[in-house]
């Protein structure tokens, strides 16, 4: 005879779906299995590398503040910046407009302008 073992803490069987998703079928007496799926097409490294390039940015203007125009400004929109959810366009837009901000109020802080601007095109190649 020919059967499965439908007992629970057996082997998975199926599918257990959560998150955002369309077009998905669950097997009929499926137990034990789950499935997630991430859909913003962003990938892990890269968002890890845009917090490393903003905690160097930090540093920057930490060791730069003297020639940093309205550091506490500037503090506060990199606070925001990594705040935003960059999976999200909105929230791609506003750390963009941020970014460019601090890179005007940055401009006499050798080697910060051009860690900016590599930020800032990380945060574009995101779209």
């Amino acid at each position: 005879m020919f059967g499965r073992n439908r007992q629970p803490g057996g082997a998975n069987s199926g599918i257990q779906n959560s998150g955002s998703m369309q077009n998905v079928q669950n097997q009929p007496g499926a137990y034990n299995s789950t499935q997630s799926q991430d859909n913003s097409g962003i990938g892990r490294d890269e968002l890890e590398g845009i917090a490393d390039l903003l905690g160097r940015i930090r540093q920057g203007m930490e060791l730069g503040r003297a020639r940093v125009n309205d550091y506490e400004l500037c503090v506060g929109f990199l606070d925001t910046v990594a705040e935003q959810r960059l999976d999200d366009p909105e929230g791609r837009a506003v750390a963009k407009g941020l970014l460019e901000k601090i890179q005007q109020k940055c401009g006499g802080v050798p080697g910060l302008v051009s860690l900016i601007a590599s930020t800032l095109a990380a945060v574009s190649a995101l779209a």
